[in-house]
């Protein structure tokens, strides 16, 4: 079978202009479904604990074009672990970096806004649009994701989630008396610490609209759940739908970045913590996690 001819430069960046574009279009019709579709907005925070190696972006870019994704790499990353792309599978388009030779030039960031220079961003002087698939698209031999940390226990979560407020914030988390009354797994103690923790560190004037703080506070806390293997609770969209924040983005867009790292953050705390062997012994057995 003849080599599909190379693309000539001009012809290159003209198909990249394309699916630049085509991204951008996914990236507004993703950030207003996020403002106005409850569901939307839980697939998104739910593929941030299942990939969580992706940017909050590009977890907005991949929920809106394959949300059942697990487990997702460029073709070249597949063909490194013996698969390939089921021929006439269709790429999810996500944001990657472009890397210059030049380390004075000047280019975009994640979204198309101007950034210093590559020199200052180690390299990386914009944006493009590059491709990539999920492991159900592909073919080859047997992967098996990489391995990340069993969740401690429900009890071991609380306990740790509770001498961290304490330490941080020199005082004892709301309704601490209550924590040690549960005959069950305590799952409803970790999901109040949960929001507590998300509470503090999401600062209200980063979201100061009415009602905006605790809906971000509720949906980290569930995000965190999910990558400590509790029960999540309920979640809420921000009420900042037509709001725009600098630059002209939308800010459900910052509301969305903060919510998965603040979620991630608590969880990678909490993770540190409860395998540090003088703390609470060391629950670190490995279990396949997708990202």
């Amino acid at each position: 079978m003849a080599r599909k001819p190379k693309m000539t430069l001009e012809e290159r960046r003209a198909y990249g202009a394309k699916m630049r574009a085509e991204l951008e279009a996914v990236m507004r019709r993703a950030y207003g479904a996020l403002e106005t579709d409850p569901q939307f907005w839980v697939a998104v925070v739910r593929t941030a604990a299942r990939l969580q190696d992706r940017s909050p972006v590009n977890v907005v870019a991949i929920t809106a074009q394959f949300p059942a994704a697990t487990c997702v790499m460029s073709a070249g990353d597949w063909k490194k672990v013996g698969r390939r792309p089921v021929r006439g599978s269709s790429a999810i388009r996500v944001w990657t970096p472009i890397k210059r030779r030049s380390a004075v030039e000047d280019g975009e960031d994640i979204d198309g806004e101007p950034t210093p220079s590559a020199r200052v961003q180690g390299g990386v002087s914009g944006y493009k649009a590059g491709p990539v698939f999920d492991i159900t698209q592909t073919e080859g031999e047997a992967y098996d994701p990489p391995l990340a940390l069993t969740p401690p226990p429900a009890e071991v979560v609380r306990d740790v989630l509770a001498g961290q407020y304490l330490e941080y914030y020199e005082e004892e988390p709301p309704g601490a008396d209550d924590f040690g009354s549960a005959e069950d797994v305590p799952d409803g103690a970790v999901r109040a610490l949960l929001f507590a923790h998300a509470w503090r560190r999401i600062d209200q004037s980063d979201a100061p609209l009415p009602r905006q703080r605790e809906a971000e506070a509720a949906s980290a806390a569930h995000l965190a759940a999910l990558l400590l293997g509790v029960a999540p609770g309920p979640v809420a969209v921000p009420p900042v739908a037509g709001v725009l924040a600098p630059g002209d983005k939308p800010l459900i867009r910052e509301s969305v970045i903060r919510v998965i790292e603040t979620g991630r953050a608590i969880a990678d705390a909490v993770q540190v913590d409860a395998n540090a062997p003088d703390i609470v012994g060391d629950y670190g057995a490995a279990e396949p996690v997708s990202g």
